[in-house]
């Protein structure tokens, strides 16, 4: 009795929990049982086969004894059971270790052939995925065998490709367009942009609601569509202009297949030069952006044309009540080469000039015109030709007779710009992808004026701008799944011209001379050498984290003096849950070239100059928070927090301004410092029938100069803060056939600097008074001079504005298209916005003193339109 108790004891210690003591050192597989063995009366069963790769060491004190097997077998690749009495020992089956290849190639639309640009890419069983580069090319690297893929892009079927993989692979995939998807508008998560993506502070632009947005004139406008956007102004109403997170017109950087544009304003910025049909793809960079690109401060807006069709002819055109536009696409060899072109025109000089006068004609007109030629060579080479023109032109001219005294005056002015590009796409091997590109690109801004006087004959010529030569090679790189490299550089040849202007007179016997006194010395042109390298690589620590790190390196040679950046980039993303992200950011950007101007709004006499001896760089250093949230099906939330520290920042000083010309500028500036900080919402509805966002921009942003220079060195804010700004943008899908869209706006008003009190000044005999460009000799007695005062710089701020636009389309399916009638209402409530104030003086009748009052003007009420577009 006695016996079997203590049998029946022992085996219920014996369990795989059971504590036990060892110390091995360099112990083999006999030396290991023989020790478990005696402290923990289990025995080992096991046969020849199975042995230690390598010795052991162990000292474990009180360690279950299960702990103790899985230190001891830890990589000898020998399992082990735990039974009543045994343990169980067997020699693991060596997986053989899987080799991994890489799939790539193009993702096509079915019918046309062109490229989508951020397709998406997705293999399921190993959770891996990617997207297409702003070409339409993709890479991912796969384990060796079966392999299924979904390849899906916004508005088409998805598609499933099954393939063994066995080798690398070059793959050309085609999208069939989904037509039950035409009533979605989706922002989809792009590489770059979007908020899976690594990066904050990017969107991508849908061009569904580039071309639904309501806007002046029923013109769609890819930039008054991401004026709705959170951290983006608008300038003065109706108007494209962009002020990104407190920043001025020249801080965006505008490209157009990857080359800059330097104005892309038409009618004083009424309209942008970016043709909606021409367009393919529009993304917004604001905060983290990538290391590719440089050279300004706020941020990127790079848009993308269309390549063409290259199995079908089809094409639109529309009529409006202030352009009219047409766009033609299709294939040259089917397959191989196809063409586009798409072009825009107004017509308001067509129209007027039968009702005016001989003596007395004029008018105004614009147009634009974007072409390209895509030619397929094979699979890995790729070749596209560009080309881009667009001018406006303002004309008259009049003639007077004041008794027997016959003047007339014929005046053009005339101002655009010309781009062309050549651009290779070659596929290295199937990690890597090379798209490299020469262009061209010229702004002009030119004035020819002839006037006749009596006998006399004058003619003036007036001309500025600038002219680009470009050269650029990028890289994309997948070394390995996790890894997304991109490097390259690029070189640019400047050429300023800032202003060049003569005049001469005509006598009646056929001579010319120069009239001395009205010509501008010509500014020799002014050129200089850009170059830049970067690298950056997109990757995943984790299943949880994401980063992107990278440098952009930039120099700038000009007067023979070379100024030199290096510029860190990084991006951190978190997923603390499926649902909610975080990030932050860090970038820094300099920026090489100024605008000139001193008007509200942008005006073709606004003057590029670059920095040169006395003037430096401009620098930006910019920090960035943010949380995302998607908890709720079909629905958006983020909130984003940044602030920006400037350094060289230039404000004209006190008491100057360009005043006609950029005669001796670097002396009317000064250099300061800056700050742009604020924080951003955004609620946004991206499916269904309804669907568009609520923004509101909470942000401040001053400026500071030496103690004796602007504002008396005081800081004070500057002319772009606008402290409060609310979006709402609603898309509604009424029927089939009818869609609907409004946009509300508000904001807090700009600031200006406006005088609070005036100076009186007698001058005396025989003094100078500088006046209109010349010093003028008082002549005998006194002269009394009034001056307006102003105790600080941008010392008001207008009232705040508020603006509705509404906009409906009326869409019919014909025979060989669709046609479609766009109605919209621009200012819907007449909400009389001030543009501009300015003080003018009230006399009073009895007494005739005249007082001081504040005024407003407003340039655009409530206006009315519509337009029509067939397509075929």
């Amino acid at each position: 009795m006695i016996l079997l108790l203590t049998v029946s004891l022992f085996l219920q210690a014996q369990t795989p929990d059971m504590p036990i003591s060892i110390h091995l050192k360099q112990g083999s597989l006999k030396d290991f049982v023989t020790q478990i063995e005696k402290a923990s009366g289990y025995s080992f069963i096991y046969g020849e086969e199975v042995a230690f790769k390598h010795p052991v060491t162990l000292s474990l004190k009180k360690t279950p004894l299960k702990v103790v097997l899985q230190k001891a077998f830890a990589g000898q690749q020998i399992s082990f059971e735990i039974t009543k009495r045994h343990i169980i020992l067997k020699k693991e089956k060596v997986q053989p270790t899987k080799r991994h290849f890489t799939l790539n190639g193009y993702v096509l639309d079915g019918i046309s052939k062109e490229t989508l640009i951020g397709a998406n890419i997705y293999e399921r069983e190993n959770e891996m995925g990617t997207t297409t580069n702003p070409f339409g090319y993709f890479s991912i690297t796969l384990p060796e065998g079966d392999t299924k893929l979904d390849f899906s892009y916004i508005g088409y079927a998805t598609r499933q490709v099954s393939l063994h993989l066995c080798k690398d692979t070059l793959l050309t995939v085609q999208l069939q367009n989904d037509n039950q998807l035409e009533e979605v508008v989706i922002l989809s998560d792009k590489p770059e942009t979007g908020i899976q993506s690594s990066r904050m502070g990017a969107s991508s632009i849908p061009l569904a609601h580039i071309k639904n947005t309501p806007a002046l004139l029923s013109e769609a406008d890819v930039l008054k569509t991401i004026q709705l956007l959170p951290g983006v102004q608008g300038g003065i109403s109706g108007t494209s202009g962009l002020y990104v997170r407190g920043g001025s017109p020249d801080q965006n950087l505008y490209l157009l297949d990857g080359v800059p544009l330097y104005n892309v304003d038409h009618t004083l910025g009424f309209l942008s030069v970016f043709t909606p049909e021409a367009v393919k793809k529009v993304d917004l960079y604001k905060g983290s952006f990538p290391a590719r690109f440089g050279g300004r401060l706020s941020s990127v807006v790079d848009v993308r044309t269309n390549d063409g069709d290259m199995r079908h002819y089809h094409g639109s055109f529309t009529i409006g009540l202030l352009t009219s536009r047409m766009h033609f696409e299709g294939p040259i060899w089917k397959d191989r080469t196809s063409f586009i072109i798409s072009a825009r025109r107004s017509y308001f000089d067509l129209f007027l000039n039968p009702f005016l006068d001989d003596e007395a004609k004029g008018g105004y007109y614009l147009y634009d015109i974007n072409a390209k030629l895509n030619h397929k060579f094979d699979d890995r080479n790729r070749l596209f030709l560009s080309f881009y023109n667009g001018k406006d032109q303002l004309m008259f001219k009049n003639s007077y007779d004041y008794n027997d005294f016959v003047e007339k005056e014929k005046q053009n002015i005339h101002w655009g710009s010309t781009l062309g590009n050549i651009r290779w796409n070659h596929v290295w091997n199937s990690r890597l992808f090379n798209n490299t590109t020469l262009s061209y690109n010229r702004f002009r801004f030119r004035i020819n004026n002839d006037a006749t006087r009596q006998k006399e004959n004058f003619r003036s010529r007036y001309q500025s701008g600038i002219e680009d030569w470009g050269f650029i090679s990028d890289f994309d790189y997948h070394p390995i799944p996790s890894h997304f490299i991109k490097f390259g550089g690029k070189y640019t040849h400047h050429t300023f011209r800032p202003e060049i202007q003569n005049t001469f007179i005509h006598t009646e016997n056929g001579e010319e001379k120069q009239d001395e006194i009205s010509t501008i010395a010509g500014h020799e042109a002014v050129r200089s050498h850009e170059a830049s390298l970067y690298a950056e690589d997109d990757f995943n620590t984790t299943e949880r984290w994401k980063a992107n790190i990278g440098a952009h390196f930039s120099l700038f040679q000009v007067q023979k003096h070379t100024y030199t950046s290096l510029e860190p980039r990084l991006s951190l993303s978190f997923s603390a849950r499926p649902d909610l992200i975080l990030k932050a950011s860090y970038t820094h950007m300099t920026q090489y070239v100024h605008l000139l101007s001193s008007s509200a709004i942008s005006l073709p006499t606004d003057l590029w100059v670059p920095v040169t001896k006395n003037i430096r760089p401009m620098l930006s250093r910019q920090f960035s928070l943010g949380g995302y949230y998607t908890g709720i099906r079909g629905w958006e939330f983020s909130i984003e927090g940044y602030y920006k520290a400037l350094k060289n920042v230039l404000e004209y000083k006190d008491g100057s301004a360009l005043s006609g010309n950029s005669a001796n500028w670097e002396d009317k500036v000064e250099m300061g410092t800056g700050r742009n900080f604020g924080v951003e919402f955004m609620m946004e509805k991206k499916t269904g029938r309804t669907t568009g966002w609520i923004s509101y921009t909470l942000a401040k942003a001053d400026r500071k100069f030496a103690p004796d220079g602007i504002n008396g060195g005081k800081r004070f804010p500057y002319k772009y803060d606008r402290r409060h700004s609310v979006n709402i943008t609603l898309n509604h899908q009424l029927t089939q056939r009818i869609d609907f869209s409004a946009s509300w706006t508000f904001a807090s008003g700009n600031t200006a600097t406006l005088p609070k009190q005036q100076a009186t000044i007698i001058l005396p005999e025989g003094s100078s008074l500088w006046s209109n460009g010349y010093y003028m000799q008082i002549a005998p007695g006194n002269l009394i001079v009034t001056g307006n005062y102003s105790s600080s710089r941008n010392n008001y701020r207008l009232p705040a504005s508020h603006q509705l636009n509404i906009g409906v389309n009326f869409r019919k399916k014909t025979k060989h298209g669709e046609r479609i009638w766009s109605v919209s209402l621009f200012n819907a409530y007449n909400a009389m916005n001030p543009n501009h104030v300015y003080i003018d003086y009230k006399e009073n009748k009895n007494t005739g003193v005249k007082t001081p009052v504040l005024k407003k003007l407003t340039l655009l009420p409530c206006l009315p339109s519509f337009s029509y577009t067939y397509k075929f």
